[in-house]
């Protein structure tokens, strides 16, 4: 399915950029969130939703105010078959960032998300501008230096040779609207969120949870793999078998590697209950 070395499934997690809203916001809405000298971040980030919400109707932020907290991704050969899955460790949000471009440097993995074309990674490039970090492998210089068109690049492409956003494949670039990975997940009979929701990572990352929100997003990260599985079953470049093995092969490894992670008896669940049916077919 690839012609890189890896497939890399990956998923963001972010925060409002506290420092950023304090430079844009009114002096009446930060004076308002502070208690004496201090501002309070996560109430001043609570009235940025409130003001975007005004504003445009969504409370979702542009781009470039979202800071990364965390970056999870399943790892697989190039055939789709499960290695491993985890959240990139870092101190920092220049850290995390810097180490899954590296990475992408490094291996130019086929990248595999859920509106990571419209969200993930412009945002991530974003970010990136304000640490000066360079990514020539993700704008493709070196193709474009010899001589390949500029359409050539992550950020372009739509055929998912080199990124598959599922959102617009499975989408059909946007005639489907509005269309969730949990929902989504749920309809095929994935485990989709069953425990956190994105709308709760504000609120555990002030309360000091950071393991919650890696796991909260390696769970995403495992929907969005089997997804792409059942994906690539649709499209006839996975046969039934090698989607069986896969699975399974995850379910192993999550036994083997993940024991202690809430998902885990979930996601082993309903493997064990997919493998029945496919059994059956």
């Amino acid at each position: 399915m690839s012609k890189n070395g890896y497939i890399c499934v990956f998923d963001c997690e972010t925060i409002p950029d506290v420092a950023l809203l304090e430079r844009v916001m009114s002096e009446e809405d930060v004076a308002s969130c502070k208690n004496g000298d201090e501002i309070d971040k996560k109430a001043l980030s609570e009235l940025a939703f409130t003001r975007q919400t005004e504003a445009s109707g969504s409370s979702f932020l542009p781009v470039c105010f979202h800071e990364v907290v965390a970056i999870s991704a399943v790892m697989s050969d190039s055939f789709g078959r499960f290695r491993s899955v985890n959240t990139i460790e870092g101190t920092n949000e220049e850290e995390i960032i810097r180490k899954f471009i590296r990475f992408i440097e490094a291996h130019n993995p086929r990248l595999v998300s859920f509106n990571g074309r419209g969200f993930d990674l412009p945002m991530i490039m974003a970010r990136a501008l304000k640490y000066n970090i360079s990514a020539p492998s993700y704008f493709c210089v070196n193709d474009r230096e010899n001589g390949k068109d500029k359409w050539t690049n992550y950020r372009s492409r739509y055929d998912g040779v080199f990124h598959l956003d599922l959102l617009d494949h499975i989408g059909d670039f946007g005639a489907v609207r509005g269309l969730k990975l949990d929902t989504l997940c749920a309809s095929v009979g994935l485990p989709g969120k069953y425990d956190v929701h994105g709308d709760q990572v504000l609120e555990l990352y002030y309360a000091g949870e950071r393991d919650k929100i890696d796991e909260y997003c390696e769970s995403d990260v495992l929907n969005t793999y089997w997804l792409f599985l059942k994906y690539e079953l649709l499209r006839g470049n996975l046969t039934i078998e090698d989607y069986a093995d896969y699975i399974s092969l995850m379910s192993e490894y999550l036994n083997t590697n993940k024991a202690q992670m809430s998902y885990t008896p979930v996601f082993c669940e309903y493997i064990k209950n997919e493998l029945e049916k496919v059994k059956k077919q």
